[in-house]
């Protein structure tokens, strides 16, 4: 099966870290998709600017900017979302860049309503990861020149919640999470890390990465953490839940198999569905991956139940039994 990514394998027992090589798009979709890219912001593609943060301190202690703590060197890009297409295409900022290449993700279509949507996340080929940070366009709407930080993450908060299941074994062993930034105050009270980005609350401005380190907000000008909490993989989603913190990486108890379950389809997301037990109460979200399960699955009338079990591989729960 095609994977879309294909990862390197494992010969010894020392891991081999390997770059990832991505399935490139074809020409005509990689043409829309830097198009939308285009027109998504009226003042350009720039993603982040390179200042020296000593030198920006009285701007900085007047607005409010949260800290992004990188783990490598890799540029953030653009996630593009296209209408008819399921798979995403990963743009990097500049056309003289790699081939922009598709991502197998388990995404809605909606995505691809009033035109696309286009998010802002960076790929690491070497750490096999890929973290989404930002919306810029949701549904056809820039939202980029007109929202704050805050607003446009309530936009990945419904991304998170409704439209997307991670599958990192779809995707091809890349392991995909959301990006949690920091209060400028928090940050300096842990562990210093110096590759850092600053991220403005304010609509339509550049991400900033610099040298030297923040300076601490003037008192009562930064709010501790506004954006409501973190948001986490929805590996194991409750379908009904309306808590501020989404800590579903790991569920509260890691049930090894759930022998029965109520199954019903999630719209417009083929083989994923809502999971609840028997008095009703939501459980988790589960994909099929088998095709004769699939097809048993769209077959069944009335009410599903089914068996799911927990899959190490992908971290997620998956359908393994119709009852």
């Amino acid at each position: 099966m095609d994977q879309g990514l294909e990862g390197s394998s494992i010969r010894n027992s020392h891991r081999e870290i390997h770059a990832v090589r991505g399935k490139p798009a074809p020409k005509h979709i990689a043409e829309k998709a830097r198009a939308l890219v285009d027109r998504c912001s009226q003042s350009g593609t720039v993603i982040r600017q390179h200042l020296d943060l000593d030198r920006m301190k009285v701007p900085l202690q007047k607005g409010t900017f949260y800290v992004i703590e990188n783990d490598g060197n890799s540029e953030p890009g653009f996630l593009v979302f296209l209408p008819g297409q399921q798979a995403p295409v990963y743009l990097h900022t500049t056309q003289r860049g790699p081939h922009p290449i598709t991502l197998r993700m388990r995404v809605s279509p909606v995505l691809g309503e009033g035109g696309g949507s286009v998010f802002i996340a960076t790929l690491d080929t070497i750490q096999h990861k890929l973290r989404i940070e930002d919306v810029w366009m949701w549904k056809g709407l820039s939202v980029f020149d007109t929202d704050g930080y805050s607003k446009r993450r309530e936009y990945l908060r419904e991304f998170v919640e409704r439209y997307w299941v991670p599958d990192a074994r779809l995707l091809g062993g890349i392991v995909t999470s959301i990006l949690n930034p920091k209060s400028i105050s928090e940050f300096l009270e842990g562990v210093p890390n110096e590759m850092i980005e600053l991220l403005p609350e304010s609509p339509g401005r550049r991400r900033i990465r610099g040298t030297g380190r923040p300076p601490r907000p003037l008192r009562g000008t930064t709010i501790t953490h506004p954006l409501g909490g973190e948001l986490s993989l929805p590996l194991a989603p409750c379908p009904k839940q309306n808590a501020t913190v989404l800590h579903t990486s790991v569920p509260l108890q890691r049930v090894i198999t759930h022998p029965r379950l109520r199954a019903v389809p999630v719209d417009k997301m083929p083989d994923i569905y809502d999971l609840y037990d028997e008095k009703g109460l939501p459980v988790t979200r589960a994909p099929v991956q088998l095709f004769s399960l699939s097809q048993m699955l769209r077959n069944k009338k009335g009410e599903i139940w089914v068996t799911a079990e927990w899959r190490e591989n992908f971290n997620g729960y998956e359908i393994t039994k119709v009852l």
